[in-house]
């Protein structure tokens, strides 16, 4: 996911294929030489398996993740002049973007929008969607407007109850990608209704602060 935030361009994750994604960003009009860091949710192939074919179009980069990979990925990220930023804590990375720190080897990436409230962008949602939420509103002590990304649910009923606890917290859109059954969606939707919005390469979503 490309973020776009005050002139600051971070991308969360990079999937598996370099090839993919320069592909799609070519077909996007994504100048990916034109980053300003790399947030990579957690070190699994499908979210950073084209990270070093990145950095070596990219150059030097700040890449924040929430734990340290392995000695061999740390080894390659230096080599290409990248910066390895470990969030463990919650912590600002870039003004208005936040990382809720590390829920068992994974963070989200959360965006500040002052009065509308928090857009909350997950990898795999492994440390559980609700936790992810509920890390975020404390650690901002602001309510989440928007929730995308994988939530690593596969079924009908999985869906509900994740959709019955994003109700509860209020949050307005929920984009579910990656890891989320199509049982799933069909869950989450017949509990929150429109709020569900469909998500795929080239979904673009924009919101603007009230405040």
């Amino acid at each position: 996911m490309l973020v776009e935030a005050d002139g600051v361009k971070v991308l969360m994750d990079t999937g598996s294929s370099a090839r993919k994604l320069f592909a799609n960003a070519s077909a996007l009009g994504v100048k990916l030489d034109e980053l300003d860091a790399i947030f990579i949710s957690h070190w699994h192939g499908d979210h950073c398996g084209a990270l070093l074919e990145l950095l070596d179009l990219s150059g030097g980069l700040d890449v924040f993740a929430p734990v340290e990979p392995g000695w061999w990925m740390t080894r390659r990220l230096r080599g290409r002049g990248a910066s390895l930023v470990v969030l463990r804590r919650p912590s600002e990375l870039l003004p208005g973007l936040h990382s809720t720190g590390d829920l068992g080897g994974e963070h989200s990436l959360v965006a500040d929008l002052g009065d509308l409230g928090l857009v909350v962008l997950t990898g795999c949602s492994h440390p559980g969607a609700e936790n992810v939420v509920e890390r975020a509103c404390a650690y901002l002590a602001k309510r989440v407007y928007a929730l995308m990304g994988g939530f690593h649910i596969s079924s009908y009923q999985e869906g509900r109850r994740l959709g019955t606890f994003l109700a509860r917290k209020g949050v307005r859109l929920v984009c579910p990608c990656h890891c989320t059954g199509s049982s799933a969606k069909r869950g989450l939707a017949e509990v929150l209704g429109n709020a569900v919005v469909r998500c795929g390469v080239g979904r673009r979503l924009e919101f603007r602060s009230k405040g």
